[in-house]
């Protein structure tokens, strides 16, 4: 499973105290957007309705721009598609997470 944590302060357009963090399972596919559709909601205005998705496969978590208007970026540059790794952080909007693999118990 892969972790993404919200940096405290930068969600919902609001300043919070507590750290959020989405959880993304194995073999899954999840959409991150403003949208209420979005299987992760961020409420900030630069983050695009449906704007990337994830891929979680066996080993890895993989990012996808969704033609976002101000783009998906991993550590600072844009991207269409990149696989992440643990450490990795992923600037959706001004909304930024950092990426971590929850080992298994």
């Amino acid at each position: 499973m892969w972790l993404l944590k919200v940096k405290v302060g930068l969600i919902s357009d609001i300043t919070t105290t507590t750290p959020v963090t989405f959880r993304v399972m194995t073999g899954v596919m999840k959409t991150i957007g403003r949208a209420p559709t979005a299987d992760f909601t961020l409420d900030c205005t630069l983050v695009s309705r449906l704007h990337c998705r994830l891929i979680s496969t066996n080993d890895r978590l993989e990012v996808e721009d969704l033609d976002s208007t101000n783009g998906t970026f991993v550590n600072g540059q844009q991207v269409k598609r990149k696989v992440l790794t643990s450490g990795d952080t992923l600037l959706i909007g001004q909304i930024e997470l950092t990426v971590s693999e929850e080992s298994a118990s």
